[in-house]
């Protein structure tokens, strides 16, 4: 038994080395999965920036309490 469950570790360490050390290489779906993961986050970015921005803007609109509104 004690054989048995020395082989079992033995092999199951061995197979782990043997994955660990052939490692994988990024297919074509990989690199466009990660162009459109980067398009979104960009877009993401460029829409708070934009919703950033138009609140500023509608901040800055005259108002019947503005010196600049004309009476």
């Amino acid at each position: 038994m004690k054989r048995a469950l020395l082989l079992v570790a033995v092999l199951s360490m061995l197979m782990t080395i043997a994955l660990m050390t052939t490692g994988c290489e990024p297919t074509g779906h990989d690199r466009y999965r990660e162009m459109s993961y980067r398009r979104s986050a960009d877009a993401d970015t460029l829409g708070i920036q934009d919703d950033f921005d138009a609140s500023v803007l509608m901040t800055d609109r005259p108002t019947h309490l503005s010196e600049w509104f004309n009476n």
